[in-house]
């Protein structure tokens, strides 16, 4: 019988997010990668807020949860099962990505939506509904989702789906973690001849013959993601770099992946001024050929974009950086360049910045994708960011569009509770299932999201 839980187990540690421009003073625990015993820590927690956190890399502060308590996702780390006749994974929420691609690939199956990193949990997949490159084709990552194992506020374990509790199951994908701890994950699999892409690259010469490729007619790739240049300015502003791709049928001639760089400690601000940041954008540009090219790549470099270079974040120094990501309806094309001639007048774009399709509504309550177009941009953190944030908040929202909870740590309550048309059904959820706000987070109380909590 295990022991039972110690509350000097509770380490006071500083958590902080992806992009390191917020942190969270607060006391943590790996979680139990047993059920019971899990309850009974979250039994003897006391009357803490409580959040879960996964491997770090959320840009926004979902996962932070100052002066409370947090759950380390990755105490729960195993995969429990891998049905290959039903094409069925079914693994605990801390297991990342990376785990999952050691695992699957090999025996010739693939997860339908990846993160840009291979080190995301399963769980943060969850309850922000991820959504990928290839969301056009197959939808966000809780269309996949088959069925979760939840822990309520009470300790008590629900097993939700589309069949049972399916209320609880759509507020769970895409809601933030706060409807519960997520234990565990079935997930319908991909069957893939070789875990390879055909990859193809193109110029783009601006931000109009982008708006002209994203149009779903001319979607015939499974995969569509461009890289933007948002610095640029004049007739070549919003030119860029058009990634495309589709699973390849057999590995011959793939190219190795290549070795990750590493970025060893905290580059200066002058790493990120718009001068360097625009001579870099336009020798990448100046690379590719004017012809394309393509290449049969790995698939976990394909997938994982962020891992070419290993602590990326470190490029935009101790001040950290800001993400902006927005989805604007097809329909609104013109916000785009709006969005783009304000971070390009500011000075402000980085050499993140991307646009790709989104082939319509999660299913999750409270999920991002709509059908329309994803734009998202990092933001190095200096005087006027936040300001700059603002307005392009409110260039979204009168145009209908909205944005990426998970990956924004700035965004206004108004606006949220303008741009998500089902808080209301989410909030009844969770005051349904955790009536005394166990679970927050530094975001929830931001956004207020639980307002009758204060």
């Amino acid at each position: 019988m295990p022991a039972a839980p110690d509350s000097s187990r509770w380490v006071s540690e500083t958590l902080t997010t992806w992009g390191r421009a917020r942190h969270a003073d607060t006391l943590t625990l790996r979680a139990a990668g047993d059920d019971a015993v899990l309850a009974r820590e979250l039994a003897a927690a006391g009357d803490l807020p409580l959040i879960v956190y996964g491997s770090g890399r959320c840009y926004g502060d979902g996962a932070l949860n100052s002066g409370g308590r947090t759950l380390l996702a990755r105490g729960r780390d195993r995969i429990e099962e891998i049905d290959r006749e039903a094409g069925v994974v079914v693994a605990q929420s801390g297991v990342t990505f990376d785990d999952l691609s050691a695992a699957l690939h090999p025996i010739g199956f693939t997860y339908p939506v990846a993160a840009a990193t291979g080190a995301v949990t399963l769980g943060g997949a969850t309850v922000n509904d991820l959504h990928a490159k290839n969301n056009h084709s197959t939808g966000s990552f809780g269309r996949h989702v088959l069925w979760l194992d939840l822990m309520l506020a009470d300790g008590s374990i629900v097993r939700t789906g589309r069949e049972h509790e399916p209320e609880l199951f759509h507020a769970t994908l895409g809601g933030l973690g706060l409807t519960g701890i997520v234990l565990r994950v079935a997930l319908k699999l991909l069957p893939i001849a070789t875990p390879a892409v055909d990859a193809r690259y193109r110029r783009v010469a601006d931000i109009d013959e982008y708006l002209d490729l994203i149009q779903p007619e001319n979607l015939k790739s499974g995969f569509w993601f461009g890289w933007v240049d948002a610095l640029t300015r004049g007739r070549h502003m919003g030119r860029g770099i058009l990634e495309t791709g589709d699973y390849a049928p057999s590995s011959a001639g793939m190219q190795a992946a290549p070795k990750p760089t590493k970025v060893p400690l905290d580059l200066p601000r002058v790493a990120t001024h718009p001068a360097l940041i625009e001579r870099y954008n336009a020798r990448r540009i100046a690379n590719l050929s004017p012809d394309g090219l393509s290449i049969r790549k790995p698939v976990a470099p394909f997938y994982f974009p962020l891992d070419h270079i290993k602590g990326f974040n470190r490029v935009y120094g101790r001040r950290g950086f800001y993400s902006v990501h927005l989805g604007i309806p097809y329909s609104e094309r013109d916000c785009i360049k709006k969005l783009l001639a304000e971070i390009v007048s500011a000075r402000a774009g980085s050499i993140a910045s991307v646009l790709k399709p989104m082939g319509g509504p999660g299913e999750g309550l409270m999920s991002f994708p709509l059908k329309g177009i994803a734009f998202a941009v990092d933001l190095p953190r200096r005087p006027g960011v936040e300001e700059l944030h603002g307005r392009l908040e409110r260039i979204a929202l009168a145009h209908g569009g909205r944005l990426y909870v998970a990956k924004d740590a700035l965004m206004s309550a108004d606006g949220f509770a303008a741009m998500f048309p089902n808080l209301d059904r989410f909030r009844a959820v969770l005051r349904r299932v955790d009536p005394k706000g166990r679970f927050q987070s530094d975001m929830s109380r931001r956004l207020r999201i639980r307002p009758e909590l204060g």
